[in-house]
């Protein structure tokens, strides 16, 4: 509905509305930043409900604007601009407000400085054409207000008919979508549905302020949400600050406990070799001795041999005999039995494979599962590690309860979602594993109408592609050639988590399938090998499921398909006879961090197939084709973001896909 602004009064301020920005602060340009000033550019009002300057909207390149605040683009050749009336109005408030300093009377351009506003002249006056205009008698029944006086309820002006100019703007034609008169009335608006203008507004004034209600509400959950999030957050630091004292206190202790034993072992090993050593000293000394005698006497014998002569020969000879008897007859000391030390080790391999385990980052839970006595014995400082694993185990709780509240509160956001525009929705899944929830995203994709093989099949009215050729629709300049269907208008964001989307297809046989005719297919792919085929799955950087006739098993098969090499068929998919009509609904769930894909039957509630490794160094490009008019129907529906319905075995199926 197309209403002139300056009739509509919005009694509906701020009541309803949860803003994070000040009322007072001057509106700025999407585009360029600048601030908007009564006597600057007019704004102009964006789809997105941004505003743009009147210099921007003239100098937009390729007639394309961005805005900078959604990152949503214009194209000026396709959308025509409005002034946006709204923030001409804050304008005009927020500097008779704020800059009253900076309005000149325009009465006569005297250049003195303004103090109030007639609203029926919509002009600024000083003092003096203030009391010039109160005394005459056209102007003394004028609306004046002084700046301090103005509020935007008060800047409400009359407007009259551009073609009847002593009428005013009173009526609004429906039909036409239009503020008239009442000589439009009964001129060619004379048939049309015609309400009184302030009905009319007071209508649209009523869905406005429920749309605020309801913006309001969600605005309220998603800042409770967030402050769930912040609470998680510094409930994560607290417990990494714990854990972090908890491991720095253990292990001093336990290299405390290391370098005591470590001296009490020395200690006692030197108490045991003392005795040992003192026995093997008094040994030595007496062998050295003996050695010693020994040696000065063999010394002797030498010289004797050298120089004495035959007589002094005779005449020692019994003296050397008796030393010689009496060395050989000294017994040698008997060889000491030296007992070997050692050091006991039996358990170090335990006591390395226990250090290696000891301590790991995990639930409270499982701790306790999987801990001894034996373990809780050996704890240094049980005291202090005691308080420690209570104070962790009831923030483990808060967390645990914080993030079930949250969890509630995305699905409860998701269901308030439904009606507006966004770009997906997403949900929470639970793993399996405590304090581990994975986030599901479900996009928002769209088939692209002028990527679509219009030579083979078009997209109809509902949106469903079909795999005929369209009857009233040429085929495009930019229109795939080989492939049969089309892509979506976006690669696969690299989101880092799972990404989800579902199509239901409606198969009609017209005849037996004899050949190993195609039926359908979803898949992704990179860019380039959109188009070099008309069946990606193929082409190798292809990750594919598709619907067939299959060759081993004789029926209709569901097969999935990796880098071009099948991987898995599934038969019995729908019966092939002439006249068999079918419907079969598939869940693609892509997950870049994990690289896998996986492809789910929604209807019987089962993974048909994941597949592993998938290449996500390029992003890669939803697929949907549908094949051979000449001998079935197929009729492809995407079904997308919040219009996916997420029930609790769906989430199983999911988690079962990705684990």
């Amino acid at each position: 509905m197309v209403m002139h602004p300056t009739h509509i009064q919005l009694t509906y301020v701020s009541q309803y509305y949860f803003v994070s920005f000040r009322m007072d602060t001057f509106p700025k340009c999407s585009v360029c930043h600048k601030e908007f000033t009564l006597k600057g550019p007019v704004p102009y009002l964006l789809p997105c409900l941004h505003a743009v300057c009147e210099k921007c909207v003239t100098s937009a390149a390729g007639g394309v604007i961005s805005c900078s605040t959604c990152q949503r683009e214009v194209n000026l050749t396709d959308t025509s601009l409005q002034k946006d009336a709204v923030r001409q109005k804050e304008i005009f408030h927020l500097t008779v407000k704020h800059r009253p300093t900076e309005l000149l009377c325009t009465h006569d351009d005297d250049g003195n400085q303004a103090v109030c506003w007639c609203q029926d002249c919509e002009e600024f006056l000083c003092e003096y054409c203030q009391n010039m205009h109160s005394s005459f008698k056209l102007s003394r029944n004028h609306a004046v207000h002084n700046f301090g006086d103005i509020s935007p309820q008060n800047l409400e002006i009359e407007t009259n008919c551009s073609i009847h100019e002593r009428y005013p703007l009173d009526l609004f034609d429906k039909s036409c979508d239009m503020c008239i008169c009442s000589q439009c009335r009964r001129g060619e608006h004379a048939d049309h549905e015609v309400d009184y203008l302030d009905e009319a507004a007071e209508e649209v004034t009523q869905r406005i302020e429920q749309h605020g209600k309801d913006l309001s509400a969600l605005l309220s959950r998603q800042q409770t949400h967030l402050q769930s999030i912040r609470q998680d957050t510094q409930l994560t630091n607290r417990t990494q600050d714990t854990l972090r004292k908890t491991i720095e206190h253990t292990f001093r202790s336990l290299r405390s406990q290391l370098d005591q034993r470590e001296k009490e072992l020395l200690i006692d090993l030197e108490s045991q070799t003392r005795e040992t050593k003192a026995t093997l000293h008094a040994l030595e000394a007496s062998c050295e001795e003996h050695h010693a005698r020994c040696t000065d006497i063999s010394g002797y014998i030498r010289k004797c041999l050298l120089y004495a002569s035959k007589s002094v020969l005779l005449q020692l000879e019994t003296t050397v005999e008796g030393m010689t008897r009496t060395c050989l007859e000294t017994p040698s000391p008997e060889t000491h039995d030296v007992p070997e030390a050692v050091v006991n080790t039996n358990g170090l391999s335990k006591l390395k494979s226990d250090m290696s385990g000891f301590g790991n980052i995990s639930t409270l839970k499982e701790d306790s599962e999987g801990g001894t006595p034996e373990d809780k014995q050996t704890q240094t400082d049980d005291d202090y590690l005691s308080d420690l694993e209570q104070k962790h185990e009831m923030m483990l709780a808060e967390k645990d309860q914080r993030c079930q509240v949250a969890c509630k509160t995305i699905n409860h956001l998701q269901t308030s979602l439904i009606g507006f525009p966004t770009e997906g929705c997403v949900h929470l899944l639970m793993t399996g594993v405590a304090d581990r929830r994975m986030v599901l995203h479900c996009l928002r994709l769209k088939y692209d109408k002028d990527r679509a093989n219009l030579h083979r099949i078009h997209i109809n009215t509902e949106g469903d592609l079909v795999n005929r050729k369209s009857d009233t629709r040429p085929a495009g300049v930019g229109g795939m050639k080989k492939y049969s269907g089309t892509c979506s208008t976006a690669p696969l964001p690299r989101a880092g988590c799972p990404q989800y989307w579902e199509i239901v297809s409606r198969v009609c046989l017209d005849e037996t399938l004899r050949e190993n005719w195609l039926i359908l297919e979803v898949s992704v792919c990179q860019e380039e090998q959109r188009d070099v085929c008309h069946w990606i799955g193929r082409s190798p950087s292809s990750y594919s499921i598709n619907v067939f006739r299959c060759p081993t098993h004789g029926g209709i098969c569901r097969e999935t398909r990796k880098e071009g090499k099948p991987v898995l068929c599934l038969p019995d998919t729908l019966p092939n006879t002439a006249g068999a009509s079918h419907t079969l609904h598939y869940g693609v769930v892509y997950d870049d961090a994990r690289k896998k894909i996986a492809f789910i039957d929604v209807k019987e509630n089962k993974v048909m197939s994941t597949l592993d490794n998938v290449d996500t160094s390029q992003p890669l490009w939803p697929m949907f084709g549908v094949y051979n008019p000449d001998l079935l129907t197929v009729s492809m529906t995407l079904v997308v973001g919040s219009d996916i319905n997420m029930t609790e075995e769906k989430r199983a199926m999911i988690v079962k896909a990705l684990s």
